[in-house]
């Protein structure tokens, strides 16, 4: 009798699992269709993105070449074309670079507010922080005491990747304008941080001695001079962000360089 009650058991549980399986399979196969469309969506989203890098790279070349055949005018109409429609890392570089050749032709605020689109468009930290270096840089022979202090100290807080040279710009506009205790803070955060490179310490510890010695009135140009605080060669891109992008060596004094715009390189 216990035999008939087993086999009985497994009759239901059997029937009860076909009728699961005639109810389900559609819910099962609709899945795995779904699945596929969002696999074939995001395969086709990165082969276009892949495209678009390449095509900017390109274009991107051509404009440096035009640019180092001392065609500035055309240079800048190409960069201007890619900042306007080309992905983010290249739209970032291309203002950069328009930013550079004004610079070339003293419009020190047309330089700014590319740079200020650089940071706008950069896709991710280091560009976007190496714009608005460049950016403080330029506004230092153009725009007030405040303005520009207030571009640099976000850049010198904790994790930025520009800290130690915004330190440094940030010691040399307060020793400019005056604000002396101000800028022995900046300059000594350079002098004695491991952060910084061998050349920026002793800069650093240069321009501290100048300050003894109440030589701070012409510290401004000698700073742009010897800190570095003019445009830079842009380091290597990271592989994966900017696919085909030309690269330059960055400064050998300088180990958190800022980008070079334009025509100064």
């Amino acid at each position: 009798m216990a035999d008939v009650f087993n086999e009985v058991d497994e009759q239901v549980r059997s029937a009860q699992l076909q009728l699961l399986l005639r109810r389900g399979w559609p819910y099962a196969v609709g899945v795995a269709v779904v699945a596929l469309i969002i696999a074939l969506a995001a395969w086709g989203l990165n082969q276009r993105e892949i495209g678009q890098n390449a095509a900017a790279s390109e274009r991107y070349a051509k404009a440096m070449q035009t640019l180092a055949n001392g065609d500035a005018k055309a240079a800048n109409a190409s960069f201007a074309d890619i900042a306007h429609t080309g992905p983010r890392a290249y739209r970032a570089l291309a203002f950069m670079q328009q930013a550079g050749i004004a610079l070339k032709r003293n419009d020190a605020p047309a330089a700014i507010a590319l740079l200020d689109q650089a940071a706008q468009a950069a896709p991710n930290l280091i560009m976007s922080d190496t714009a608005r270096l460049q950016a403080a840089y330029a506004a230092m022979d153009v725009d007030s005491y405040a303005d520009v202090r207030t571009r640099l100290a976000p850049l010198a807080e904790a994790g930025r990747p520009y800290r130690m040279m915004a330190h440094e710009a940030l010691g040399v506009l307060e020793a400019a304008n005056g604000h002396i205790p101000q800028a022995r803070g900046d300059l000594q955060v350079v002098s004695l941080s491991s952060d910084a490179t061998e050349a920026a310490r002793n800069r650093a510890s240069a321009v501290l001695d100048l300050l003894k010695s109440g030589a701070w009135t012409s510290l401004t140009p000698l700073a742009k001079a010897s800190a570095g605080l003019t445009a830079q060669a842009p380091p290597p891109a990271a592989p994966g962000t900017m696919p085909g992008a030309p690269g330059q060596q960055a400064p050998s004094d300088q180990s958190q360089s800022a980008p070079q715009s334009g025509s100064a390189q």
